[in-house]
């Protein structure tokens, strides 16, 4: 097969990461490359939710604020893009109405979703869950010692990948920030020096 022909037969392997990244940090980075290393990936997109549906509270940054985090950290990584849609889209950002609109730009790639192991467990609580089972594969972060469990959801695909554990969350770091603790190694530099000049989280 010539390099012409592989090319057109090769079908865009892309992942959609959807988050909060409020804000984003290394471990973040850490499980894009292992999924993307693992499941032979073209792309990650990097996806901010307006306001995600099993979450109570909205981010704490501002969208223009987490969306220059994603550009600090993301910037040199290969294969690593930023989707704002959901952004522009406001609201609740439900999965599904984001895979969507990914197939109708993108209908000859396959998509595939990435969720850490709890997330699996609670598929089932997901907006649309049967629909959106069908349109993509979901990339589940497998943690050493942890049992998956799948819930019973017609049409279910999913892989796991090996990834680092996330021992620092979003959530524990903007509590260090507040507290004046160092986040040193947490977050990229570039994203730890935007964070202190804009003061966020104090």
């Amino acid at each position: 097969m010539t390099t012409q022909e592989h090319q057109a037969t090769h079908k865009p392997r892309i992942a959609l990461y959807g988050g909060a990244f409020d804000p984003v940090h290394r471990a973040h980075l850490e499980v894009a490359r292992a999924a993307r290393r693992q499941a032979s990936l073209d792309r990650v997109a990097f996806i901010p939710a307006a306001q995600s549906p099993l979450k109570a509270h909205s981010p704490v940054a501002s969208d223009a604020a987490r969306l220059k985090m994603l550009e600090l950290a993301l910037a040199g990584e290969a294969g690593f893009v930023i989707d704002d849609s959901e952004l522009k889209r406001g609201g609740v950002s439900y999965t599904v109405d984001t895979v969507q609109a990914f197939k109708a730009r993108m209908p000859d790639a396959d998509l595939y979703w990435i969720i850490g192991g709890d997330q699996l467990e609670q598929l089932d609580r997901w907006h649309a869950i049967r629909e959106l089972a069908q349109a993509v594969t979901f990339l589940v972060l497998a943690r050493p010692g942890y049992q998956l469990s799948a819930p019973g959801v017609s049409g279910l695909k999913y892989e796991t990948i090996d990834a680092p554990l996330m021992e620092e969350s979003s959530t524990s770091i903007r509590e260090r920030i507040v507290n004046g603790e160092s986040v040193i190694g947490l977050l990229p530099q570039s994203v730890e020096a935007f964070i202190r000049e804009e003061g966020l989280y104090t």
